[in-house]
């Protein structure tokens, strides 16, 4: 290999040099994304001794622009790897954001600093860093796949680092306002669902997804296997929850086992989907999510109640529990959370009742007689 043209730019160092394969063709490469001239240099010295020991004889691909590469990379393989709605989902996120401040570049021109720079646009623009994260996690995937395939030397994404997220404190009912809103939906067709939702802390998709064979009414448990959702072109779907950790069993109490048994015994099975989902709409289909969220915004406001949103209830059931004294390890198991570090910094706000609780029960605990 020739000795490295060397050159700095705003976004750092790059240099191009020259081999000949094994064949005597003639090969010009492009090396971008150090943060130093020594940290170019070393990687030179590296690839030139593995040329000269033959470990790479054969010649890269070609990326290409990173407008080609991602759309190649994302019809090939990505869309394939994940639940049909979060590759609608994220190829939002691609189309929308990501293709149009990088499309134009060549794929191996892209550095770390432009990353952090892309990052930083889309925070000054308003996005939350939830969704930024979101940027850098398809990027990322991307762009470790392309080393994997040998189209790229090195994944620049490594050492660009997302934005810290941020959680905000969620607004939850108080126990009597909790107690006024399940008064005010006694009766009504989805009085199971709310109920399920602030007893068991379950998604609205997961809720609607219920089969009767989901629930073991003896043991007193619920088994969450799937979620309802809307897929682009395909309406109302059945779907695999998405992780392991979503996949899980919800201990359930006497109370929610009598009313959904209530539930069952009012179905008529020749309008239930073959008698299999516990929640269906009038006709007998898949309840839809739409239809759920504007009736309950219709009952909060009715029941005189503070507006919060259907997806609160979930965090009102983890509230509820960690100011009780819960083990924050089982309220993330019940939410389905991947780790309990999750559960701990979303509801940290509950920790000063959690230490008070803590406190008192290690004072009566020391001061009772054994």
């Amino acid at each position: 290999m020739s000795l490295p043209n060397m050159k700095k730019q705003k976004s750092g160092y790059y240099y191009r040099t020259r081999f000949t394969d094994s064949e005597g063709k003639k090969h010009q490469r492009y090396f971008s994304g150090f943060g130093t001239k020594k940290e170019a240099e070393a990687h030179y010295k590296k690839t030139s001794l593995e040329y000269e020991q033959g470990i790479k004889n054969e010649t890269k691909i070609n990326p290409g622009t990173f407008g080609e590469f991602i759309e190649r990379w994302f019809n090939s393989s990505y869309k394939y790897s994940v639940a049909e709605t979060t590759a609608y989902t994220n190829w939002s996120l691609i189309r929308r954001h990501i293709l149009p401040y990088f499309s134009a570049y060549q794929l191996d021109q892209i550095t770390s600093f432009m990353i952090v720079e892309f990052y930083a646009s889309k925070l000054e623009g308003g996005l939350s860093p939830k969704t930024v994260r979101e940027f850098h996690n398809i990027l990322n995937r991307a762009f470790e796949e392309g080393v994997d395939l040998s189209v790229l030397e090195i994944n620049p994404v490594k050492k660009a680092k997302p934005p810290k997220l941020h959680y905000k404190e969620h607004s939850v009912w108080t126990k009597k306002q909790t107690q006024k809103f399940l008064e005010g939906v006694e009766g009504t067709d989805n009085e199971v669902f709310y109920i399920l939702a602030i007893f068991t802390g379950m998604r609205r998709g997961e809720i609607l997804g219920l089969k009767w064979t989901d629930i073991d009414f003896e043991q007193g448990k619920i088994y969450v296997n799937r979620s309802l959702a809307r897929v682009h072109g395909k309406g109302l779907v059945l779907k695999d929850v998405k992780t392991r950790r979503s996949r899980r069993q919800i201990s359930i109490s006497p109370y929610v086992i009598l009313k959904l048994q209530e539930q069952k015994a009012k179905f008529n099975p020749l309008l239930n989907l073959n008698n299999e989902m516990v929640f269906t709409s009038s006709t007998g289909n898949y309840k839809d999510p739409n239809n759920v969220l504007r009736e309950f915004n219709r009952l909060v406001r009715l029941a005189d109640v503070p507006k919060i949103t259907i997806h609160d209830l979930r965090h009102l059931h983890a509230t509820m529990l960690l100011k009780n004294g819960e083990n924050p390890k089982v309220v993330s198991e019940r939410l389905g959370h991947h780790d309990v570090g999750i559960t701990l910094d979303i509801y940290s706000h509950v920790t000063p009742d959690i230490q008070d609780l803590a406190a008192t029960r290690l004072e009566q605990s020391y001061f009772s007689e054994d």
